[in-house]
């Protein structure tokens, strides 16, 4: 399944979250050193990425996201159903 503009909307969810522009985030910037993340911007990028995508993250799979690219390939991978989260690592939360 092709999610419609994913890499803008990426990009528009980590500009809420961390107030840089859309325009200076790029595919292979570093979520920690070069756009500042940090583990309150990480769960606060997890939800709104699953509300923004209708998918379940897995702290896991948070933890493992490194750069922009990683978001989007992840989100990519769970809407296809390829990269299912274990259930015990979901995070509990409103849909």
């Amino acid at each position: 399944m092709v999610i419609p503009d994913l890499e803008r909307r990426v990009k528009q969810i980590l500009t809420n979250r961390l107030g840089i522009p859309a325009d200076e985030i790029t595919l292979g910037a570093k979520l920690v050193d070069d756009l500042g993340m940090d583990s309150l911007d990480a769960v606060e990028l997890a939800i709104a990425t699953e509300r923004q995508f209708n998918v379940a993250l897995s702290d896991e799979q948070v933890a493992k996201l490194k750069t922009v690219s990683d978001i989007i390939g992840l989100i990519q991978r769970l809407a296809e159903g390829r990269d299912e989260p274990a259930p015990e690592g979901r995070r509990e939360g409103p849909r």
